[in-house]
């Protein structure tokens, strides 16, 4: 900032005299392009060169999506053909019935429980230390860590309850 340059300004003096021709100096004075136009040249070209890429990527994707789908449909058209095909039909199988189940649980569980007496009492806390402490949050730490403790309990026991096993 100010009238100082950033970087530091390295000068070389060397024991030949270089010489620029007046035809050169004169089209380097005359030039109508600058630093910043090239530098914004440069930046278009960047972004041109980006959204060619990406419009590639996109086409690459939407062939091998119309390749899948078409596949797909060879598949459910012709019907399961060979092993690997049965192999796969039995997972599927396996997958929508592991489906099925996993919704079934979710249908058992209510939509809206109540917090527990701990995990609120924990809230409360928090609420109240921040509340006592508005210039400095910091000093809540050991409340905050506490409902985090809390939380990570009963995110805990909702995936056992959800999925049938801890993670």
């Amino acid at each position: 900032m100010g009238s100082s340059a950033s970087k530091p300004e390295t000068v070389f003096h060397g024991q030949t005299p270089v010489r620029f021709s007046s035809d050169l100096l004169t089209t380097l004075e005359n030039s109508s392009e600058s630093d910043s136009t090239r530098e914004k040249a440069l930046e278009l070209h960047i972004q041109n060169r980006v959204a060619a890429e990406l419009r590639r990527l996109e086409e690459r994707e939407s062939e091998i999506l119309a390749s899948l789908e078409q596949q797909q449909q060879q598949d459910v058209v012709g019907g399961v053909v060979g092993e690997e095909a049965g192999e796969q039909t039995l997972d599927r199988n396996k997958v929508n019935r592991e489906l099925e189940a996993l919704r079934e649980r979710l249908q058992e569980l209510p939509r809206v429980r109540e917090l527990e007496k701990e995990m609120s009492a924990a809230r409360k806390s928090v609420v109240q230390c921040l509340r006592k402490n508005e210039t400095r949050p910091l000093d809540c730490w050991k409340e905050v860590e506490e409902f985090k403790e809390q939380t990570r309990r009963l995110e805990k026991a909702f995936v056992v309850r959800t999925v049938g096993r801890e993670y």
